[in-house]
């Protein structure tokens, strides 16, 4: 059977109902297409596209900066792997897994795909510290980002699917200057939370603040 803590109540329902999960499953580091394959199952079907082209544009942006391709892969593919669940279930699972959630955390249960999904990689599927650490902080992104952290971040935001002002530009800093797409990406977001009247999120502040630190 799959130890509770690895897969707990609510992501072990989810995946069977999706019809992903078997008693005498193994899902730790599975080889790469099927790790598509479950992947793309327990993704709503208007996602499947942005993930994958999420991983593909991880991959050429690994390639161009000299990033591990592998976990670019790995983490472009597992990085919305719990974007399905709703927020209820997001705050559930955190706390199935022992997390003890900050008040904005609590407050902005969208947010918490990238924590869930972090963990889920980590325990469920096997992966590395690398890959989970790029997954916990696609999002929100954080201070001290490494190479493979910003990748995921800039990969998520400018994927083929993505279309929206601004991401043609990203794009093109995405292969010329990393940390200025990085940061063009943060602005964006920033802007577009303010004008919603919606909270920031801390670490998305003090990333930020960290770029502008290095000039």
């Amino acid at each position: 059977m799959i130890d509770e803590y690895f897969c707990p109540p609510t992501l072990k329902a989810y995946m069977e109902a999706t019809g992903c999960c078997d008693a005498n499953a193994d899902f730790r580091r599975l080889p790469m297409e099927k790790l598509e394959q479950v992947v793309v199952r327990l993704l709503k079907p208007n996602r499947v596209n942005h993930v994958l082209g999420c991983r593909d544009t991880a991959i050429a942006l690994a390639k161009h900066w000299g990033a591990d391709e592998v976990d670019a892969a790995r983490a472009g593919l597992l990085h919305d792997i719990t974007k399905a669940l709703d927020g209820p279930r997001q705050l559930t699972l955190a706390g199935e897994y022992g997390i003890i959630l900050s008040a904005f955390q609590q407050k902005n249960p969208k947010t918490l795909h990238a924590l869930t999904g972090s963990l889920v990689a980590e325990h469920l599927f096997g992966e590395n510290e690398a890959v989970v650490q790029a997954i916990r902080h696609h999002t929100t992104g954080k201070a001290d980002m490494n190479l493979l952290e910003k990748i995921i971040y800039v990969a998520d935001y400018m994927e083929p699917n993505r279309d929206f002002p601004g991401v043609e530009k990203l794009r093109e800093l995405a292969f010329t200057n990393l940390d200025e797409a990085l940061k063009l990406g943060l602005t964006m977001t920033l802007n577009l939370l303010h004008q919603q009247g919606s909270e920031v999120s801390p670490e998305s502040r003090e990333a930020l603040a960290w770029l502008n630190e290095k000039g």
